[in-house]
C-alpha cells in the first residue's frame, strides 16, 4: 500500500497504528513508573484536534534522560510482543540519534535515502539537561549541529544527488569515521548538562529555539484526551507550544510532505525484507 498525497484513509489507518502503540508506551511507563510527555505535533494535536492532526503521520513523544535510559534497557522485554525498540545503532544500520517504538507487523521507510526499513515507528526522544543562554550553549550546538551532520553522511545514500564531489566525500567520510563513533560523540555532547539539576531541558532539535525550554514547562506530566484515550502532556502546554509554532491554533497554509516513501500496514517488515533479498 504505498501513500499518495491526500489519501486520507491511509492516513487514518496509520494514525490507528499510531496510537496502538502510544497507548502500550503509556502502559509501560505507568507500570514501572516512568516520566514521558507527548512531543512536538503530536502535542500539538492534544490540544488542537484532542488526537492526532488530521494529515499526521508520525508521532512523538520524550522522556527526561533518567527515565529515556531505563525504557532503553528494559523496552523489549517490557512492551507487548508486537512492538519492539530500536535505537542509536541497534540494529547497526539504524541511522537516527533517537529511539523509536515500531509495530513489527507493519514495514515502513522513511522518506529520508537511508536503508534503514523496520515498522511504523514513534519516535522517542530524551530529554537533556541544558546550560542557560550564552556562549556555552552556542558551542555546545556548534558541536552537536556538526556530529549530527557528519552522521547523516555516513548513513545516506552516497548517489543521492549522482556522482560528484557529494559522492566522492561521503564515500571518504565512510572510510574514516564509523557511525558508531559519533553516536558516542552525540549522546555525550547532549548529557553535557545534568537533567536534574538544570534549570533548562532539550528535546535537541536541530532548532535550540524551539527545543530549548525551561524545566517547569515540562514539570509534572498532565493527562490529556488523545483520540479518545488518556495520554500524557506537559504541564504548561500553552507556554510549550508558543515557543515551538507560534500562533498554534492556527492550521497551516500548506500540508507538510508524508514522512515515508513506502507504507504497508499488513506486512510485517522482516517478510518485507525476506521478499525483497530474493526479487
Amino acid at each position: 500500500m504505498e501513500q499518495r498525497q491526500g489519501d486520507d484513509q491511509v492516513i487514518k489507518e496509520m494514525q490507528q497504528c499510531l496510537l496502538g502503540t502510544l497507548k502500550a508506551i503509556h502502559q509501560v511507563c505507568q507500570e514501572h513508573g516512568l516520566t514521558y510527555y507527548l512531543l512536538a505535533g503530536t502535542m500539538l494535536g492534544a490540544v488542537r484536534h484532542k488526537g492526532f492532526i488530521p494529515w499526521d503521520d508520525d508521532a512523538d513523544v520524550a522522556m527526561p534522560r533518567p527515565d529515556y535510559e531505563i525504557l532503553l534497557a528494559h523496552a523489549n522485554e517490557w512492551l507487548p510482543k508486537r512492538y519492539e525498540l530500536v535505537t542509536s545503532g541497534h540494529p547497526e544500520n539504524y541511522p537516527y540519534i533517537f529511539a523509536r517504538i515500531q509495530d513489527n507487523e507493519t514495514t515502513y521507510l522513511m522518506r529520508r535515502s537511508f536503508n534503514f526499513v523496520g515498522g511504523v515507528p514513534v519516535d522517542v526522544f530524551p530529554l537533556d539537561g541544558m546550560g542557560a543562554p550564552g556562549l556555552r550553549r552556542w558551542w555546545h550546538y556548534v558541536r552537536f549541529r556538526l556530529c549530527w551532520k557528519l552522521l547523516y553522511f555516513t548513513q545516506t545514500d552516497p548517489y543521492k544527488h549522482g556522482k560528484g564531489l557529494r559522492s566522492c566525500f561521503t564515500l571518504l567520510l565512510r572510510r574514516i569515521i564509523k557511525p558508531a563513533v559519533l553516536f558516542r560523540w552525540i549522546d555525550h555532547i547532549r548529557m553535557e548538562w545534568n537533567y536534574g539539576t538544570s534549570d533548562y531541558v532539550v528535546d535537541h532539535d536541530y532548532n535550540p529555539k524551539r527545543g530549548i525550554q525551561p524545566k517547569e514547562v515540562y514539570g509534572k506530566p498532565v493527562p490529556m484526551e488523545f483520540a479518545g484515550t488518556t495520554l500524557m502532556g506537559v504541564a504548561k502546554p500553552d507556554d510549550y507550544l508558543r515557543c515551538c509554532y507560534g500562533n498554534y491554533m492556527e492550521l497551516p497554509k500548506e500540508i507538510p510532505p508524508q514522512n515515508f516513501r513506502y507504507l504497508d500496514l499488513k506486512t510485517p517488515w522482516r517478510e518485507y525484507l525476506k521478499k525483497n533479498a530474493t526479487t
